[in-house]
C-alpha cells in the first residue's frame, strides 16, 4: 500500500492537507524570509523557529562541518558566526528551509526548487514513491519529495520525467546548498584571518 511506502519515507499522512488554488500557487515560491543580520536576530529568529521540524536538518544537510545534533535555537547563532549575515528562507508551503548570503542566493536556490516541484506534480505516484525512496537512500535528510506528498500536489500527465531525472533534480538542489553554503564559510573565514573550522 503507497501510504506504508510513504510512512516510511517519513509521510505518515499523504495527501491529508487540503490544497487551494492560492496553496498551489505557493508550492515553489519564498513562504517565508528572514533577515539574520546581527547575533540578536540569529537569537531571537532561533527561539522563534525551534520548533520548526525540519529546519535543523535542512540547514545541516548542506553543513557538514556543523555539530549533526544542532537544535533551530542554537543553529542560526552558528550560522551567523560561521558564514555571517544572510537570509533564513522557507521555499514552498512544503519546501526546504535554506541560509543564504544574499537575495540571489536565495533566488537560485527556489529557482533549483521550483524545478522539482514542477516536474514532480507531472508525474505519477508510482514515480514519485521511486524518486523519494532513491533520493533518501542518497542521504537521509533528502526528504522533499515526501514532504511535497503531504498536499495533493500531483497532476499526472503524458510524457511526464522518470524517478531519475526528479532524483537528479533533488540532488541539483542540495548541491547548490551546499556550494553555496560552502562557499560563504570560506569567504568568511578567510575574511577572519582563517578562524573556524
Amino acid at each position: 500500500m503507497s501510504t506504508d511506502r510513504w510512512a516510511a519515507l517519513g509521510q505518515p499522512r499523504p495527501r491529508a492537507l487540503p490544497l487551494s488554488p492560492a496553496d498551489r500557487a505557493q508550492l515553489s515560491h519564498l513562504t517565508e524570509l528572514r533577515d539574520i543580520a546581527s547575533p540578536g536576530a540569529a537569537r531571537r529568529v532561533g527561539a522563534e523557529l525551534a520548533g520548526e521540524r525540519t529546519l535543523a536538518p535542512d540547514l545541516l544537510g548542506a553543513r557538514p562541518w556543523l555539530p549533526p545534533d544542532l537544535g533551530a535555537r542554537a543553529l542560526l547563532p552558528a550560522l551567523l558566526e560561521g558564514e555571517w549575515t544572510g537570509f533564513l528562507a522557507l521555499l514552498g508551503a512544503c519546501g526546504p528551509w535554506v541560509y543564504a548570503p544574499d537575495v540571489r542566493a536565495v533566488q537560485r536556490l527556489s529557482a533549483a526548487y521550483g524545478a522539482l516541484v514542477s516536474a514532480a506534480q507531472t508525474v505519477p505516484e508510482e514515480v514519485a514513491l521511486a524518486a523519494a525512496g532513491a533520493s533518501s537512500a542518497l542521504a537521509p535528510g533528502r526528504t522533499l519529495l515526501p514532504r511535497l506528498e503531504a498536499v495533493p500536489y500531483r497532476q499526472p500527465r503524458h510524457g511526464a520525467v522518470s524517478a531519475e531525472t526528479l532524483v537528479a533534480l533533488e540532488t541539483s538542489f542540495w548541491t547548490l546548498a551546499a556550494q553555496l553554503a560552502r562557499a560563504q564559510h570560506e569567504a568568511w573565514k578567510a575574511r577572519r584571518g582563517g578562524a573556524g573550522p
